[in-house]
Parts: C-alpha cells; structure tokens; sequence
C-alpha cells in the first residue's frame, strides 16, 4: 500500500487532532488503520460508517511524527469497501442519481423554471441535456460495474450505534494480537 501504513507505531498522534473524532468520540482513526495493516478484511474491519466519516483536511497526515500517509490510507480502505458494496446509503442514492440522469443532483422543474426566467436553457449544457451524452454515461458506469456497486438491493444496513462498531474492531484487534 502506498500510503507506507506500516511505519504507524500507535502513537495516536492522528486521534488527538482529527475534528471528526472531536464530534465522535469512539472514531479512531489510528484503529481502522491497525486492521487494515494487520490485513484484516472483515466486514468491521470495513468500518463503515467511519471509513466515510474522514473529512481529508490532512491535519492526521500533517501532525503524524512518522510521516504517514494516512488521508491515502483512508481512501485505499474506501475504495475497497466500495469495491466489496460497502458504503453508505446516502453515497449509494448519489450513485443511482449518476446512473439515472448523468447528474449527482439533476435539475429539478423549480430551477428549470428559474433558468428559463434568466433567459437561459432548462437544462444546463451538461449530461442532463443530452440524451447521446446520458447514455454515453450509462455505458460507461456499466462497463464498469458502477451500477452493481449502487443498487437498491445491497443498501448498506448501519450499525445501532458507533459505539457498537467500535467495540467489535477492539474486539477483533484483541483477537489477533491474542493469536501474535
């Protein structure tokens, strides 16, 4: 993995200054990033929600005594969890817009009705506006496995709490330190 996860020795440097666990007390950056060195791939070792929780202002990677390239990191987990259907229900609604209309957020009749007062189009000169164009998109999300990846039957099922998630990563990190 390029982001050099590896030479992380837990000092919780990047805990201490992430504003995302100043709002969420049980996020810990440092513990999603043990799993993952470990090579755990579990569903929680997935985390979700908290792999998508990271806001990627870089303030762990700034402050980190090690130089790790922790926001890589965090996005190499994403992309995998993504890869495995894992994210959040919101992401996957944005993804059917994308596969839908060419648009994370289409153009709705009140700002059609808008852009027609400003003397403009309805539609702006985007995807939405070509149906060539749209269906070029399509192919290309479906080519891809793009449309696999948001659809409606694998929605992502949230856990009850954060605290729940925590718990079953301490859990599985004890374990294998356990077995080490």
């Amino acid at each position: 993995m390029s982001s050099n996860i590896e030479r992380c020795y837990q000092c919780g440097q990047c805990t201490s200054v992430c504003p995302m666990g100043e709002q969420e007390q049980t996020y810990r950056i440092r513990r999603f990033l043990q799993m993952e060195k470990l090579g755990l791939e579990t569903e929680e070792s997935m985390m979700v929600p908290f792999i998508f929780y990271c806001t990627t202002c870089y303030k762990c990677q700034d402050n980190c005594p090690q130089g790790v390239n922790l926001v890589d990191a965090v996005l190499a987990i994403r992309e995998k969890a993504v890869h495995k259907g894992k994210m959040l229900e919101a992401h996957k609604k944005v993804g059917q817009m994308l596969i839908n209309y060419g648009h994370a957020v289409p153009t709705n009749t009140d700002a059609m009705e808008k852009r027609a007062l400003l003397g403009l189009e309805e539609r702006p000169p985007t995807v939405q506006a070509s149906i060539e164009g749209l269906s070029e998109i399509k192919t290309l999300l479906r080519l891809t496995g793009f449309d696999k990846l948001v659809a409606d039957s694998e929605v992502e099922q949230l856990p009850e709490s954060a605290a729940m998630m925590h718990q079953t990563c301490f859990t599985q990190q004890q374990a294998v330190e356990e077995k080490a």
